[in-house]
């Protein structure tokens, strides 16, 4: 995406602290755009960490484990006992986005599958072959999507699904800054925004999202919103742009 094609657009960001919002706002200086952060929801550890830890301490029998965010890496990780992933770690690791697989490698981890669609039906379709009793560790946030764990479990795989951390609506949410752009990038970070303050801001203004389930929140609300290709702030750059009069997108 070019330098300057979200010129001096102000973009709220809802992202949780600490879930890539960094990475995301980089990204938008750099495009030209002014990001504005205000996440609608906080990101907590699980109610218990005990399944967690019962799943860290039996690594050694999971054929592979599967990530789906940054921020369930990094709950997980916190987990081990030296906090990052052992050299000699047996099972195999899969991440859903380019973004998450850095993640893991930047703790020790070796990545063997970037799933190529960045969701978890880009991992139903590339874990899809693994051989019925394959032992998979799943890490999500509390009330995860599960498609890919149903998928395994249908095809005779063991999936091991335990909560890393929740996700919470920030309460009483302030009167945000001026923006032209909203940027949801979770239905819960929408629903939190919603919930506080109603739509009436939104009007009048883009809404970008991220994924089809984000999209269907908006539409639920009665709102219209712009769809990035995929996952990940190059998409939504584009969309962004592309959304914009007088833009095509370059």
């Amino acid at each position: 995406m070019s330098r300057g094609s979200l010129a001096g657009l102000r973009i709220m960001l809802t992202r949780p602290e600490g879930e890539g919002a960094e990475e995301w706002a980089a990204a938008l200086v750099q495009a030209g755009a002014v990001p504005i952060a205000y996440p609608t929801v906080a990101i907590l550890p699980p109610k218990s960490w005990q399944p967690v830890d019962e799943a860290a301490a039996k690594l050694d029998t999971y054929d592979w484990m599967v990530f789906t965010s940054q921020t369930a890496v990094r709950f997980f990780a916190s987990r081990l006992s030296t906090g990052q992933f052992a050299s000699d770690l047996r099972a195999k690791i899969a991440a859903v986005g380019k973004s998450t697989a850095q993640s893991i490698e930047r703790l020790g981890g070796r990545v063997t599958l970037v799933a190529a669609d960045s969701r978890q039906e880009g991992l139903v379709e590339e874990l899809g072959l693994l051989a019925a009793g394959t032992h998979l560790l799943l890490p999500l946030a509390a009330g995860g999507r599960t498609l890919l764990a149903r998928s395994l479990r249908a095809s005779g795989c063991t999936v091991d699904v335990v909560t890393v951390y929740r996700t919470e609506p920030k309460p009483d949410l302030a009167t945000p800054p001026e923006f032209d752009v909203a940027v949801f990038a979770s239905p819960s970070a929408l629903r939190a925004y919603v919930k506080s303050l109603g739509t009436s801001h939104l009007a009048g203004k883009t809404i970008a999202v991220i994924g089809p389930t984000t999209a269907k929140e908006a539409e639920i609300n009665g709102l219209c919103a712009v769809v990035a290709d995929t996952p990940g702030v190059d998409a939504l750059v584009l969309a962004i742009s592309r959304s914009r009069p007088n833009q095509g997108g370059t």
